[in-house]
């Protein structure tokens, strides 16, 4: 089953709690809906600007249960799951 059909139609506010980083800036574990996911490797990391300021870190992730795209919104220093890759 695919999570994205889970997913709010409202893109890139799926909020998660960061449970661990990898040296201080990778994500390692995250938790979303109730459920803890293991990041098993960061494939891509990238940072979008606003206003020429680092606004969003991304991370695409690959855990067990698919490959998820995150990011930290560095204004409010919060976390979102933004979509399921696969």
């Amino acid at each position: 089953m695919s999570l994205s059909r889970n997913l709010p139609r409202r893109k890139g506010r799926e909020p998660i709690n960061l449970l661990a980083r990898r040296h201080n800036y990778f994500p390692k574990r995250f938790l979303w809906r109730g459920q803890e996911y293991h990041v098993h490797a960061v494939e891509r990391a990238w940072t979008e600007q606003r206003r020429g300021q680092a606004a969003r870190h991304f991370f695409r992730v690959r855990c067990s249960e698919g490959i998820f795209d995150l990011y930290q919104d560095l204004r409010l220093n919060a976390w979102y799951l933004a979509r399921e890759v696969h």
